[in-house]
């Protein structure tokens, strides 16, 4: 296989424009900032020149399987020549396979090794010996191509390593090449802050809660401990991973499920933005630090944990007003145990529960009488939110009491 530039091959110069996201864009600037001066350092002539755009939205599909989603990116434009020292300038990398079967060729951007050098056995133009070299090197003066080994090439590059120049021009070349910029592993060692609007974060997080049910870190780390085997992911590390894969931060795997996005998702967003920046209360560090989030419209991904349990938050403060009303009432038990019932009940508490066997829907419900109802759903046929009117049908599981509050356990719930 033989890897080449799509660049014409007398090209001298670079002009092109390579779409980033936002995010990335302090660190695109401070890699080629960095480039730039070591150059300068260095001796090298005709290097490049940037400019970065202000930051605006792109609506895309970043993997087939994901959702169309808002991307918020910057335009990072690239001009300049190829580098050049001595007016030899540096054309491409080629690597050899062990048996000499092909040659990967790697262009430096602006230029194109010549395509006669793809047959290329390994040789250097500058000292002719015979050796079996992994990689040689195309330079190239006033229309002159030579290929040189790496011990030859300190004599036409000697004040520059030359492993710096091939990782700059894969780094540009990237850019080029493909015109956008995807790849964390191009920004080793440069700080790379990814981040998503607030209420796509929620959207998300809502998401992997319906499908996974809650999953703190802790009780994560209790599974894991008494269980070796077992391989537990909190559910604030799993919405962080899809929302990289839904923003294009990374490229999924053959085991990554893509969450699909619900109106429900959607919807839930802006009730928890209003509760906690108008009805959360408390001098806490939590409130404190969520009022801080909550007033951001872009959040940065590692405070993900945060912004996910405003969620739960909203949800507690739901299920507190009605509950409230509800303990008005006695609740009594309802039906006998195997006993097929039917119910017009008020939805006071939907909660996904996660467990080592998977999640489930903790429902509790409230009939006109102050009798309360609870039941367990695995699946999505049944999704009720709290407020939710309805009317059921049940069989009665059990009879339990919780905090002094009398409860009628049902399975096989149905709405009618």
């Amino acid at each position: 296989m033989v890897l080449l530039s799509m660049m014409k091959e007398n090209v001298k110069s670079l002009d092109f424009v390579s779409t980033v996201p936002s995010c990335y864009g302090g660190a695109v600037s401070h890699k080629l900032n960095k480039i730039i001066s070591r150059a300068n350092k260095k001796g090298l002539e005709g290097m490049i020149s940037y400019t970065i755009s202000d930051p605006y939205i792109v609506k895309k599909r970043n993997h087939p399987d994901a959702p169309i989603v808002e991307n918020k990116v910057v335009d990072v434009t690239v001009k300049g020549e190829v580098p050049k020292i001595n007016g030899w300038s540096f054309i491409g990398k080629l690597t050899h396979d062990g048996a000499g079967d092909f040659v990967t060729v790697l262009s430096a951007p602006g230029t194109k090794v010549p395509t006669k050098y793809r047959k290329s056995t390994g040789g250097c133009d500058h000292c002719n010996r015979a050796r079996n070299r992994k990689d040689t090197f195309v330079i190239s003066k006033k229309g002159k191509f030579m290929e040189i080994g790496r011990s030859c090439l300190k004599d036409f590059f000697p004040t520059v390593n030359i492993e710096w120049i091939v990782s700059y021009f894969k780094y540009v070349g990237d850019m080029l090449d493909s015109g956008e910029f995807d790849d964390f592993d191009s920004f080793r060692g440069v700080k790379v802050t990814p981040t998503a609007s607030l209420d796509f974060i929620l959207m998300v997080s809502n998401a992997v809660i319906r499908r996974d049910g809650w999953m703190s870190a802790t009780a994560a780390n209790k599974i894991m401990e008494k269980d070796a085997e077992a391989s537990i992911i909190p559910t604030s590390s799993e919405i962080s991973h899809q929302l990289r894969l839904l923003l294009g931060f990374v490229t999924p795997t053959k085991y990554d499920s893509i969450i699909e996005l619900t109106k429900k998702d959607e919807e839930i967003a802006p009730k928890v933005i209003d509760f906690v920046r108008n009805d959360m209360y408390g001098d806490d560090d939590y409130v404190y630090n969520m009022k801080n989030f909550f007033s951001l419209d872009e959040v940065e991904l590692r405070y993900v944990p945060f912004v996910a349990s405003g969620i739960s938050a909203y949800n507690r403060s739901v299920e507190k007003v009605i509950e409230t009303k509800a303990k008005k009432a006695v609740s009594n038990y309802v039906g006998e145990i195997g006993e097929k019932i039917t119910a017009d009940v008020e939805v006071i508490g939907a909660k996904y529960v996660s467990s080592f066997y998977g999640s489930s829907l903790l429902v509790r419900m409230v009939d006109d009488s102050g009798n309360t109802f609870t039941t367990f759903y695995s699946g999505y046929k049944f999704e009720p939110e709290i407020g939710d009117k309805l009317t059921i049908k049940g069989t009665v599981k059990a009879h339990k009491e919780f905090k002094g509050w009398k409860s009628t356990m049902l399975t096989r719930v149905k709405v009618v």
